[in-house]
């Protein structure tokens, strides 16, 4: 329980001290008599050792602050948000508009349960929302809730894990073996070749691979260091900017070929890959007048298989861990934000990998 004393002031009225122990510290509240203390400090205890809902340490209730609706407390979550870029936050916003309904939206976060997350989620399912897009709804309103309690707005997170038992179905992803890349690559436009060599041996992002400069390229040193990407931006404007989690900011090691496939293709001051004009390649044209021809002239050939230029990213992956690459090496290869994603992506493609280990295992003979 939290513990009262009464403080000397030198000079002026005696105060009351609530003192406890929160999150494995110590905290504590003055008060300038001792009624307000012993209120603070039931409310304490009430609350299980933790600040009231809606007190701001040090300040006291705020009543702005202390019963904001779910809308409200959004707008102000994601708008203070630095690490994320105005296409981002607008992201965020069209989304929680689109996806949470009046009666949930308006609700005090104080007031919402976890009866209520449960009702909303059925609702969004109810009406065909995809389940990656109710994961992400719900993943990003969960956070802005983290928010709050941790300004002790709120005790708890009534969001927290609730949609775990909506599957998830993840994309259809088309693996190419080396051989069948080959195959494809003789009817790829020959100047492009270059770009979805790099893109199937280093596993890039189509918007990271287009945003290389030769300032990212250390070729003494084998060195490709992914800094930058293209993100689309509020008006439909690209701009070349940091990647948006941490672990995207990674350096992989080259092979002597990729060096000298790179090293021609260095201008100063210029992108490393650039389209005929000379100007940054855009997926969607160049899916158009590259990649989907070379898919007309392999299929009348007899190519079975329709990848995407993406899937070079994911072929990538399966190769690695096919030859028995760990998972979180080429969880970071890759960019991933956590090996979870990792996992989750490509865990179905370690059954052989784990029959290679026993068949490894088999043989020293205990």
């Amino acid at each position: 329980m939290a513990s009262l004393r009464k403080t000397a002031i030198k000079a002026g009225a005696p105060r009351w001290q609530v003192r406890w122990r929160q999150d494995g510290r110590s905290v504590s509240e003055t008060f300038p008599t001792e009624s307000g203390a012993i209120k603070f400090r039931g409310l304490v205890d009430a609350a299980g050792q933790r600040y009231p809902q809606g007190w701001v340490p040090g300040r006291g209730f705020a009543p702005a602050l202390a019963r904001p609706t779910l809308a409200q407390w959004f707008d102000r979550a994601i708008a203070s948000r630095s690490g994320a870029n105005p296409r981002t936050r607008q992201d965020y916003g069209r989304d929680f508009r689109r996806n949470v309904p009046g009666w949930l939206a308006d609700m005090a976060i104080g007031d919402i349960t976890r009866e209520d997350v449960g009702r909303w989620l059925i609702e969004l399912q109810s009406k065909g929302l995809s389940a990656k897009s109710i994961h992400n709804t719900h993943s990003t309103v969960s956070s802005v809730l983290k928010d709050a309690q941790a300004d002790n707005l709120v005790q708890r997170n009534p969001f927290l894990g609730q949609s775990k038992s909506i599957p998830v179905r993840h994309e259809q992803m088309c693996f190419l073996t080396p051989g069948e890349y080959g195959q494809f690559r003789e009817f790829v436009a020959a100047y492009y070749r270059p770009f979805i060599d790099l893109l199937f041996t280093t596993g890039l992002r189509f918007g990271e691979a287009t945003a290389l400069l030769p300032q990212h390229i250390d070729l003494e040193e084998r060195r490709l260091h992914v800094v930058t990407a293209w993100k689309l931006q509020p008006g439909g404007q690209y701009l070349s900017q940091e990647p948006k989690t941490r672990m995207a900011r990674r350096t992989l090691s080259l092979t002597e070929r990729q060096v000298q496939a790179l090293e021609g293709l260095i201008r100063p001051g210029e992108l490393i890959f650039r389209n005929h004009r000379g100007d940054r390649i855009q997926q969607s044209t160049f899916h158009g007048d590259t990649w989907t021809p070379a898919l007309v002239k392999a299929a009348a050939a007899g190519f079975v298989k329709r990848p995407r230029p993406h899937d070079l990213r994911h072929s990538h992956a399966a190769y690695l861990l096919s030859s028995g690459r760990p998972m979180l090496a080429v969880s970071r290869r890759l960019g991933h934000a956590s090996i979870t994603t990792t996992n989750d992506r490509y865990g179905h493609l370690l059954p052989q990998v784990d029959l290679d280990v026993i068949s490894a295992m088999d043989q020293i003979g205990y």
